[in-house]
């Protein structure tokens, strides 16, 4: 039978071979270290921000997991939930495991009053799109914004970038 929890710091070693076909499914290549120290921050939450991590298991074995990070304000001044990252092993794809994952990720956020839950994904991700309409889940009419690497180090100088269009 198919169960989510919370993920603690007994389930470490089980989140590592999904996070290393995480990695390798992004093409982000990580070392050992890297993951085991992954893994204990997805285990290790700092308050209500989080991060969090929910496994699925059957049989004893990780199946896929949910990490989310809690973000203030929300709707009125309440706590909401960033979903990061749904991943699903390739053996466990097509069985139910990211629904039920979704599931466990709705109740974790009503129990614990979070009022909404948002996300993105990768537009070209078809499969993913495909899997959150048939959820229902309709899509927020918001852009999404990120700057990394030598443009966050820029902007940190305070050298925007030149206007996009």
């Amino acid at each position: 039978m198919l169960t989510v929890r919370e993920a603690g710091a007994p389930d470490r070693l089980a989140l590592i071979p999904l996070l290393r076909e995480m990695s390798e499914f992004y093409a982000e290549r990580r070392d050992d270290a890297t993951l085991a120290g992954a893994a204990a921050t997805l285990t290790t939450p700092a308050g209500r921000a989080g991060p969090f991590c929910l496994i699925a298991t059957e049989d004893g074995a990780a199946r896929g997991f949910v990490s989310l990070c809690g973000f203030f304000p929300a709707f009125d001044f309440t706590w909401g939930l960033l979903l990061k990252d749904i991943f699903v092993a390739e053996s466990a794809r097509g069985t139910g495991t990211a629904r039920v994952l979704m599931t466990g990720m709705a109740q974790f956020a009503h129990r614990r009053g979070y009022t909404r839950i948002d996300w993105t994904t990768d537009g070209r991700n078809a499969r993913a799109r495909a899997f959150y309409a048939g959820l229902g889940v309709p899509i927020a009419d918001k852009p999404y914004y990120r700057i990394t690497g030598d443009t966050l180090a820029a902007a940190a100088r305070g050298a925007w970038p030149e206007r996009v269009a």
